[in-house]
């Protein structure tokens, strides 16, 4: 064997040797580094997910402790009723007309159940309502506001508005959905829950709506007409306002703290002075003087609050 192939033998011998020695360090230290950060980073991954999924039951949790308070009491029968009252109440206070309330009978609501596989388990019921009713779209504004505010769990799934001819009335047609759940920790009636006072403050206030609205014909006509004739004294020493409700003259005499009647309007008398009289018109305060319409007031405020802008 020449010293050549001498040479030639041991320099593969080196080759195929590194090449082992490569190999050996591949198998025994870089891919099982390799799988173990595969599986560090999985287990990191499970663990976040985990922490999230912690958070957001936790979260849940604070909302299912909530809607407990606010839900209808877990008998679906007491909770149909109960609701059904205070819809009434509430259409009442706002002076609805030709009012109804139908309630459907209460939806079971099941979930799929965590512990038992294959099994549904009952959360609460639904409740279906159907509203019908007229009223003025003050008193309609007053009563969605109200609405809003009330802690039950419940929601306006539709609205028809209609105005009926000139009478400056609407239609109203809504459809409500209510939720009785069987961790209620209102066991006899509706719960007393409701907004802080800083969340009811963040609301948008009703009142531009009913400045705007669309749905009146003659709008402004309609305070145009309404004239301040007379400021008198009753035989039992009451101050009353004389005023001009219609293009007919027909006089209404509205002591304080009454309400002129007007369909399209929520007009209330607040103080009657020797000279004037104050006025809430759709909750807005106006001064109005002898022989000025309340149109007129509305207009000149109007101009001045935007001259001021």
């Amino acid at each position: 064997m020449t010293p050549r192939i001498k040479w030639l033998l041991l320099a593969c011998s080196a080759v195929f040797g590194l090449y082992g020695i490569d190999a050996l360090y591949r198998s025994w230290i870089e891919e099982p580094r390799a799988a173990l950060s595969q599986k560090i980073d999985t287990l990191t991954e499970d663990i976040n997910e985990a922490k999230q999924q912690q958070m957001q039951s936790q979260k849940i949790g604070r909302r299912l402790a909530e809607y407990s308070a606010r839900a209808l009491p877990s008998d679906p029968m007491l909770a149909r009723s109960s609701y059904q009252e205070w819809l009434l109440d509430l259409v009442d206070r706002n002076k609805f007309l030709a009012t109804s309330v139908d309630a459907s009978q209460p939806v079971p609501l099941e979930i799929r159940s965590r512990t038992k596989k294959g099994k549904r388990v009952r959360v609460g019921h639904r409740i279906d309502y159907s509203l019908r009713g007229q009223a003025s779209l003050a008193k309609f504004t007053d009563f969605m506001d109200q609405f809003r505010k009330a802690g039950h769990l419940h929601k306006i799934r539709s609205m028809t508005l209609n105005p009926i001819g000139n009478e400056g009335r609407l239609d109203i047609n809504l459809s409500i959905q209510v939720l009785s759940m069987e961790s209620s920790t209102n066991e006899s009636n509706l719960g007393d829950w409701s907004m802080l006072p800083d969340a009811q403050l963040a609301l948008k206030p009703p009142t531009p709506l009913v400045r705007r609205n669309p749905f009146a014909r003659g709008f402004a006509k309609a305070l145009n007409d309404v004239e301040l004739r007379a400021i008198t004294t009753n035989r039992d020493g009451i101050a009353e306002a004389w005023f001009a409700a219609d293009a007919r003259g027909t006089v209404s005499k509205v002591p304080a703290g009454s309400n002129l009647p007007l369909a399209l309007h929520d007009i209330a008398v607040v103080e009657i002075l020797s000279d004037r009289v104050l006025v809430n018109v759709n909750e807005d305060p106006h001064w109005i003087r002898m022989g000025e319409s309340i149109g007129e007031a509305v207009a000149a405020k109007s101009q001045t609050s935007t001259g001021d802008e």
